[in-house]
């Protein structure tokens, strides 16, 4: 199977990482963690990043040679540098240390650049993405994904206000059968069965024997459900928010825990300062030590961030996509949300057609160019029965009298 080409920042490429054209390298961003030969350094690399560090690689590892405080941090990008965490890997600012570096191994600037501590190698990934197969479904888009044990699947459509329970046939879908309704999330039940948002203070339940769609137990009233995820042991998460315009933030916007009852367990909303934690909750998810990750919206154009609480509530994370991709006209677009068995978490990058794999704490570790693979418009996420990632895509700029189909893909991966 071949393999689309990434930017990877964590691998050690034998030429240039931003021309891929096997010119010799001669110079080491440290900011970006990225290899460069001299014409990129002084072109591509210059443009979008005037006030980067920049090193000659005969320089790196030699004494004095690194002053941290003109490395800007990767995940506050106005805060300079103060340590170096051993234990991550990379440069941080005072904004860092308590929210997620505390008590990692920290290294001082004279100790790093004098080479007192031994430096943790970073790990040489691997990562891998590949299409295994490619569906087209009778769907303009497919916003949201749940997928049954059978191995069948729901898929919504929101422009057309369909659900449909399809079966995966060589490149196409076929239809069990078809509601039609408006969703805003849906996940699957242990029994099999499919909850869904719809817009009221109550969930709806899809019997998946009988395609019945009732009310069911698990209200957030006076607010308005946004997402759903369903946990390994039966919990129940839900994004929501006052009722009222989305934006600018008003009232209330929270994540709510129930038990398998509809019992409300935990409410994350303010910070231990009583400062709002989310803007928009619109998807949501978790990982198997109980992190919860979130899909925050901040306006109407779905420009975004992904925020990663503890289980007692305190931001671990918070990632507003990276800067080699993610700018004022080309903004971070998060839309769907998934955490794989190793606690990684992926996120779609709809409108720039890029996947962002993060750590279970919310910090990049790389992103992908799904549009070099032909996937345009990456949108919801779900885990495959056998383990592979679905991705259900978006059509934009559709006319509805012209016949138009969506893509669904399933990919394999490795290294993360």
């Amino acid at each position: 199977m071949a393999f689309a080409s990434s930017i990877q920042k964590s691998q050690i490429p034998v030429g240039c990482q931003l021309c891929e054209g096997g010119n010799k390298i001669q110079w080491k961003c440290i900011t970006c963690d990225l290899l460069m030969c001299d014409k990129c350094k002084d072109g591509v690399h210059l443009k979008i990043a005037k006030d980067h560090k920049i090193l000659n690689i005969i320089d790196i590892g030699k004494p004095d040679t690194i002053i941290f405080s003109d490395v800007k941090c990767d995940d506050h990008s106005q805060q300079a540098c103060c340590l170096y965490c051993n234990t991550c890997n990379k440069f941080i600012c005072p904004k860092c240390i308590t929210k997620v570096h505390n008590g990692h191994e920290l290294i001082e600037e004279e100790d790093y650049n004098k080479g007192k501590v031994e430096l943790k190698p970073k790990q040489k990934s691997q990562i891998k993405l590949g299409i295994s197969k490619e569906y087209t479904a009778d769907l303009i888009s497919i916003h949201d994904i749940a997928v049954c044990s059978d191995g069948s699947m729901w898929m919504a459509d929101n422009l057309r206000s369909k659900i449909k329970h399809v079966k995966l046939r060589e490149n196409r879908t076929v239809v069990i059968r078809s509601l039609n309704t408006k969703t805003y999330g849906m996940a699957k039940t242990h029994s099999n069965n499919i909850l869904v948002v719809t817009g009221e203070t109550k969930l709806k339940l899809i019997n998946a024997m009988t395609g019945e769609m009732t009310d069911f137990r698990y209200d957030v009233k006076p607010l308005i459900p946004t997402g759903i995820h369903v946990t390994s042991d039966h919990r129940v998460i839900i994004g929501a928010r006052s009722p009222g315009k989305a934006f600018p933030a008003t009232g209330r916007r929270v994540v709510v825990v129930m038990d398998q009852e509809g019992k409300q367990l935990k409410e994350y909303e303010h910070d231990k300062h009583k400062k709002r934690l989310l803007t928009y909750p619109a998807r949501v998810t978790c990982t198997s030590n109980g992190n919860i990750c979130v899909v925050d919206w901040i306006d109407y154009d779905r420009r975004g961030r992904v925020v990663v609480l503890s289980p007692g509530g305190d931001i671990l994370g918070t990632y507003t996509g990276h800067p080699d991709v993610n700018t004022e006209k080309d903004p971070f677009i998060p839309v769907g949300i998934l955490t794989l068995p190793s606690d990684n978490i992926i996120v779609t990058d709809t409108d720039n057609h890029l996947l962002h794999i993060l750590t279970d704490q919310g910090q990049i570790i790389t992103y992908y160019n799904l549009h070099d693979m032909g996937i345009l418009h990456p949108h919801s996420l779900a885990l495959s029965t056998t383990g592979t990632i679905y991705i259900g895509c978006l059509i934009k700029r559709i006319f509805f009298f012209i016949p138009v189909k969506t893509k669904l893909y399933e990919l394999e991966y490795s290294g993360f």
